[in-house]
């Protein structure tokens, strides 16, 4: 079990898809995210960003990497919690 100094060494990432899918990953030590327009890589304790991607995602947790192609949808990141809502 982590305790609460483990915990906040990561980024929290919630991700809800339009037919209400929950994931959650507790690990995640980094967000790529190549999106028509901009790419970004967000980190810890990264600044609170809002935004729309039309893109790729790539989830870097601790022990696999998750890999999200043709997203179309809404992210926020804030206080080292990732939020994303998307289509299918």
């Amino acid at each position: 079990m982590k305790n609460k100094t483990e915990e906040m060494q990561n980024i929290v990432v919630q991700l809800l898809n339009i037919n209400g899918d929950v994931k959650q990953y507790d690990d995640v030590k980094f967000i790529k995210i190549r999106s028509k327009k901009y790419n970004l890589i967000i980190m810890k304790d990264y600044l609170p960003i809002i935004g729309e991607i039309q893109g790729n995602i790539e989830i870097g947790r601790e022990k696999e990497k998750i890999d999200m192609k043709k997203v179309r949808g809404y992210f926020m990141h804030k206080h080292n919690k990732f939020n994303l809502f998307y289509l299918d």
